[in-house]
């Protein structure tokens, strides 16, 4: 485990919907829920009512964040997590403050508004084509450095974990299985259906053997994917962005296989460590098993402190980033 810089991050608190669905509690006491009620509950309800009617006392609502905002250096929203008005509350109780918006996901009808953003200067986003399209600021997604585990050798056949929401993949990554089990790879694919599809009994037939009903806690899916030597990654449709399934195969020392076309215009890209999935159609069986025999090449430290949550928080300050191209591609200085 690497030694973690503080400098910037014990003056830094995050703004984020439900911490604690991802790596987030690792880091106590600088990362926040938006709201000090419980959602879905009556209070939640009337939070929303007055939200939507733009009437005040909106910030009454808000969570423990409040207290530490106020002797805060720096805030960092997520996307989901931002809640109108919020930096204009922050700068009321702390005017020194710099606060900046981070758009995890991509522009979508959920989180559009929040390009209205009262400081156009300081809204980052970690996807490249989003960037270029709205004009934001880049910067990389990130991870834990102190996660990080070294490669050890595979004992017996080539384990696969994926859980995710169903965001339209779920026909593609069904067929994906197929093959992969041809190639000889012990699947572990979990997928969580829309609410709209839960019940409807063909598509549950359908796709019964990769369908689960609740998610996993961070806790329980980090121990999945350390059970296993590869990673599945599947973009969806007009996403450019890393996902957080890249980070966890860098810094777990996985294998990938993603259709993330872009990835070849990041400086951790190795043909050796990832597997770029057709545009059209599925990979062939040997494609596979041609790059299952290839040994992982460890990742440098560059990389892995490029990537790290302290250099991602550096960036807001700093306001270095840059989108990545293919004639300049991300080098995560």
């Amino acid at each position: 485990m690497q030694p973690s810089d503080t400098t910037h991050t014990d003056k830094t608190i995050l703004i984020f919907e439900k911490p604690e669905n991802y790596f987030f509690p690792y880091y106590d006491g600088s990362v926040f829920a938006p709201f000090g009620v419980p959602q879905p509950g009556f209070r939640y309800l009337i939070y929303k009512v007055l939200y939507l009617l733009r009437l005040p006392c909106c910030s009454l609502f808000w969570g423990s964040w409040k207290l530490s905002a106020r002797t805060a250096k720096q805030v960092i929203i997520f996307d989901y997590g931002y809640q109108r008005g919020m930096e204009r509350y922050i700068h009321r109780i702390n005017p020194h403050c710099q606060v900046s918006l981070f758009f995890w996901n991509k522009v979508n009808r959920y989180n559009r508004n929040h390009l209205r953003f009262s400081n156009a200067d300081a809204v980052f986003s970690t996807d490249p084509e989003d960037c270029k399209k709205y004009g934001l600021k880049y910067n990389h997604i990130f991870y834990p450095r102190e996660f990080y585990t070294p490669c050890s050798p595979c004992t017996g056949s080539d384990r696969l974990f994926f859980l995710g929401a169903d965001k339209g993949r779920i026909s593609y990554v069904s067929s994906l299985k197929l093959i992969l089990e041809e190639s000889g790879i012990s699947c572990d694919i979990r997928i969580l259906p829309p609410s709209a599809r839960y019940t409807d009994p063909d598509y549950r037939e359908r796709f019964r053997d990769i369908l689960i009903g609740q998610r996993l806690s961070y806790r329980e899916y980090l121990a999945q994917l350390k059970d296993c030597n590869i990673l599945l990654d599947i973009n969806q449709e007009g996403q450019s962005a890393l996902t957080m399934r890249v980070m966890e195969s860098i810094y777990l020392s996985k294998k990938l296989l993603t259709n993330n076309r872009h990835i070849v215009e990041y400086d951790f890209y190795d043909p050796r460590n990832i597997l770029i999935l057709p545009e059209e159609g599925l990979p062939a069986v040997k494609e596979i098993q041609d790059f299952l025999k290839i040994p992982f090449h460890p990742y440098p430290d560059s990389i892995l402190d490029g990537y790290s949550f302290e250099h991602w928080i550096k960036q807001f300050t700093h306001k270095a980033a840059s989108v990545p191209s293919e004639e300049a591609p991300d080098k995560g200085l």
